[in-house]
């Protein structure tokens, strides 16, 4: 691929996307943090106190369907997006909000690198963050239960003894699946809309092929690449969740590190043969390439891919609420290729391309080739004017 740079005209355009406040470049962890009562909280943002500190936070990765009607155009968007009446986002809003407090009951761990979120508080400052109880995430328990999107802002490095954002999202696409299939959440209301769609597709194409749907609960000896866990980038936890591996072991295979073969493994003290041959399918010692033409290889390699062009195939577009440039509209572009969910990354459309690009790519699969730009926010795609 070759790099693209941004002429004088185009750097013009796109200045005002950046800030005068600089975005901490590392991770910082808030122990022993209490939720606050106010009225900006919700499924996905909320206020929090550490240590007498309150800040507005917003979760990484995920957006919960809104609890009230204050932000109509959101409600609308998201109504659209599981193909539902705009009420039953609500309820289903307010269902996230009781889980997430319920999962922050007493005191938990939060992870935040203080990247800008505005928008997730009422006023003031707010920030993105990870938020860890118990060694579990809220992340995924919304997720998981059905009551959140993949649909957020990611972090493009790990946290603190956390997985690689790739590895955490291909963990995020397993408890969406599996939501989805058992129909739990608001998945049980989103019967019409393109991402159920999407999976009875999956699902049939599986069975044709005559593997199945795999889902994040079910026990395959055969797990698939990239849900195998990485030995020499894992955390202990994810370690553990291996058979046959407590928290001594654990600690002892990240002593060892960097480990290059599986078969090695036995030369660590308590992992005999047969405790190796219980869990050697289930992991890997480098993590497989991120896959082709979806947005995911930018959480792979950021600095690889930066201030290119790349291509990207789409799988759905949807109206977003982001700033944008003069003259741009914002959309929300979600990828996929060859059945491997890529994510999703907000996209600078030029005004007078916006009825042409939303016809054209309202059909899935078609091939979209964008500038990969980083602005205050996080990582844009941007379509150039020709």
């Amino acid at each position: 691929m070759v790099r693209t740079f941004l002429i004088a005209a185009f750097l013009c355009i796109f200045c005002q996307l950046h800030g005068e406040e600089g975005n901490s470049q590392t991770w910082e962890t808030l122990k022993n943090c209490r939720l606050v009562q106010a009225p900006l909280n919700d499924g996905d943002s909320f206020m929090v106190d550490h240590n007498g500190q309150k800040y507005a936070l917003r979760i990484y990765w995920v957006d919960a369907p809104e609890s009230t009607s204050g932000d109509l155009r959101l409600l609308q968007e998201q109504a659209r997006y599981f193909s539902i009446p705009e009420a039953q986002v609500t309820d289903s809003g307010q269902l996230a909000k009781r889980v997430t407090r319920n999962f922050l009951r007493g005191e938990f761990t939060v992870h935040t690198k203080w990247e800008d979120a505005r928008g997730a508080g009422s006023s003031g400052k707010s920030y993105y963050a990870v938020f860890e109880k118990d060694g579990e995430y809220l992340s995924q328990e919304l997720v998981a239960q059905g009551l959140a999107r993949i649909y957020g802002m990611p972090p493009n490095d790990r946290w603190p003894n956390g997985p690689s954002p790739r590895a955490y999202l291909s963990r995020l696409k397993n408890s969406e699946r599996a939501a989805q299939q058992d129909e739990d959440g608001i998945w049980g209301l989103a019967k019409g809309s393109i991402q159920m769609s999407g999976l009875q597709s999956l699902i049939a194409g599986s069975q044709a092929g005559g593997q199945g749907l795999r889902t994040a609960q079910q026990d395959d000896r055969s797990v698939v690449l990239k849900n195998k866990i990485n030995i020499n980038t894992a955390s202990i936890g994810e370690l553990e969740s291996l058979p046959g591996i407590g928290p001594i072991l654990a600690q002892r295979i990240i002593d060892a590190r960097p480990i290059d073969l599986i078969d090695s493994l036995v030369d660590i003290a308590g992992i005999s043969a047969n405790t190796l041959a219980g869990f050697s399918q289930m992991i890997i010692t480098e993590d497989p390439p991120p896959p082709e033409k979806t947005i995911a290889f930018y959480l792979a390699d950021l600095g690889q891919y930066l201030d290119q062009e790349v291509v990207v195939v789409v799988d759905s577009i949807a109206a977003v609420d982001a700033v944008s440039p003069s003259g741009f509209k914002a959309l929300k572009l979600t990828t996929a290729y060859g059945g491997e969910a890529g994510g999703s990354i907000t996209s600078f459309i030029p005004d007078e391309f916006v009825d042409s690009f939303t016809q054209f790519y309202s059909e899935p699969g078609k091939e979209f080739t964008g500038l990969l730009y980083e602005q205050e926010n996080g990582v844009v795609l941007v379509y150039r004017r020709k």
